[in-house]
């Protein structure tokens, strides 16, 4: 069963030949989301942190963070994956997740292999509703296992790179005041061609496209909060509102004034 709804995704699925499926996207979004990784051969990139994955393996993306999953071989691939907004989760439990914690092996016949056991069940035999409404619990239940448990399982990362560790740094620091991938390259004594590289390279997308996603995030966020598309797009780095316009809708699937109001902070 595949669940799609406003605050809630969910699909499980297994690819016997990864490498030649497209399903696999470098992205970035506004929601939490959780996979978890039953068998294959993968890395999972968050940011400037690259994961290699093992069985039961849990991923935990935070808001608004670039990530992609990257088959290394064409060994069958299975995971569960989930999103999710704090309607679903409340933000004070999200937040009692210490920052650190992005992927955690989780022991085989423990707890949250019988969690997603239990979803696997079901997604099988209960109605779109009643399954949404089980696994809304058990995913309260995961992460309350999660916050006593993750911080002696984690998965230790690799560092993509020491210069676009501090480049991603700059970047979000300065996220709504650059005014040109130049700026970047002359902050770090590199030429713009090498920036673009470092990108391609470790990163699979351009310092151009790295910057407009994360600045689409927050004006969604301040859309979803009562501010104006008209008046939010300059105070995101957009030139014009035609432009943002144009990438608001390639990216949602909508115009921004089509976004609908939240009260989550």
């Amino acid at each position: 069963m595949i669940i799609d709804t406003e605050h809630l995704t969910y699909n499980h699925v297994t690819f016997e030949n990864p490498k030649k499926n497209s399903d696999f996207k470098n992205h970035s979004h506004n929601v939490y989301e959780l996979l978890y990784f039953v068998k294959g051969d993968a890395d999972y990139v968050i940011e400037n942190r690259r994961y290699h994955l093992k069985k039961n393996d849990l991923v935990f993306i935070r808001p608004n963070l670039y990530h992609y999953i990257e088959i290394l071989s064409n060994a069958e691939y299975e995971r569960f994956n989930l999103s999710f907004t704090p309607f679903v989760i409340k933000s004070d439990l999200l937040k009692r997740i210490p920052k650190e914690i992005e992927v955690v092996n989780c022991p085989t016949d423990g707890i949250v292999q019988e969690l997603f056991g239990r979803i696997n069940y079901y997604s099988k035999n209960l109605s779109e509703s009643e399954f949404s409404d089980v696994l809304t619990a058990i995913l309260k239940e995961l992460f309350y296992s999660l916050i006593l448990t993750a911080d002696k399982t984690l998965n230790i990362p690799l560092e993509i790179s020491p210069l676009l560790t501090k480049i991603l740094e700059y970047i979000n620091e300065n996220l709504l005041s650059l005014k040109s991938i130049k700026e970047i390259s002359e902050n770090f004594f590199v030429t713009e061609q090498y920036l673009h590289k470092i990108f391609k390279t470790q990163l699979k997308t351009t310092p151009k496209k790295y910057i407009n996603a994360k600045r689409l995030m927050r004006a969604q966020k301040l859309i979803q909060r009562g501010k104006k598309p008209i008046d939010v797009y300059s105070l995101c780095g957009f030139e014009t509102y035609v432009g943002f316009y144009k990438q608001y809708l390639a990216t949602f699937g909508y115009s921004p004034s089509k976004e609908k109001l939240t009260d989550v902070k």
